[in-house]
């Protein structure tokens, strides 16, 4: 993976967490990383392990390849092939949903704004409303 790749895919997760009405302290907890850490995971100073994308994107709601389709596309556009096919994956199985790489800019940024909003709406069990803060 190239810096490139790196500084993009880290923008995007920004993009994410500064879209996100859960404050940033709140989300570390759930992450269970310090305070502080996860704008040093964002700006490269601490590293974000594989565990770290799984738990945002369990948090958000979103499926973690969108993370890495949104951003590293340049690494997307080199790969010759998908891993389904070094599996041997029937070919109707990965076609069943379109990737992020295969979508605009503008349908990724709204598949993010809903995700967002549908996280706003869920009631949290700890206050007995709606997220919204």
């Amino acid at each position: 993976m190239s810096d490139k790749d790196l500084l993009q895919l880290r923008q995007v997760l920004r993009e994410v967490v500064y879209a996100s009405p859960m404050p940033v302290r709140e989300m570390e907890r759930r992450l269970g990383i310090g305070h502080g850490n996860l704008y040093r995971m964002l700006d490269g100073s601490l590293d974000m392990r594989v565990r770290h994308l799984l738990a945002l994107a369990d948090l958000l709601g979103v499926p973690p390849t969108d993370f890495l389709e949104m951003g590293c596309p340049d690494a997307i556009q080199r790969a010759p092939r998908r891993l389904s096919d070094l599996l041997g994956t029937p070919s109707h199985k990965r076609d069943a949903e379109p990737t992020a790489a295969s979508l605009s800019l503008d349908q990724l940024k709204e598949m993010v704004r809903a995700a967002v909003r549908e996280e706003i709406d869920k009631p949290d069990p700890e206050r007995g409303r709606r997220s919204r803060r």
